[in-house]
């Protein structure tokens, strides 16, 4: 894995991506079912990760993006700066409040 340490790492930080924008154009995974191509050029084989976002509101037009591809946007837009990090932190963090029981384990 390029920039994350560990999938969950990487999951988080997709989150945090994902939250500068409407959820109604989140970034969802997939799994191919055929060969795609990826929006920087590569390919998506069959049967392979890869992550997809509807560009319209009947999500007919949809852009693929690799894992690989997906990494490296998700770093450079995400984690590569500390200030950007923690803005999309917070952008998470209110869009995604935790809920009333967790809150209550937690200070207990």
């Amino acid at each position: 894995m390029g920039h994350y340490r560990s999938e969950k790492d990487f999951l988080q930080a997709l989150k945090r991506f994902n939250a500068i924008s409407s959820k109604k154009y989140a970034w969802h995974t997939g799994i191919s079912e055929k060969e795609h191509a990826c929006a920087f050029g590569h390919s998506i084989s069959p049967d392979t990760l890869f992550f997809k976002k509807p560009m319209d509101l009947e999500g007919e037009n949809t852009i693929r993006v690799c894992r690989e591809c997906m990494e490296k946007l998700v770093f450079i837009t995400v984690d590569s700066d500390a200030h950007a990090r923690e803005i999309t932190d917070r952008l998470y963090h209110q869009s995604n409040p935790p809920s009333p029981k967790l809150l209550d384990m937690q200070r207990h």
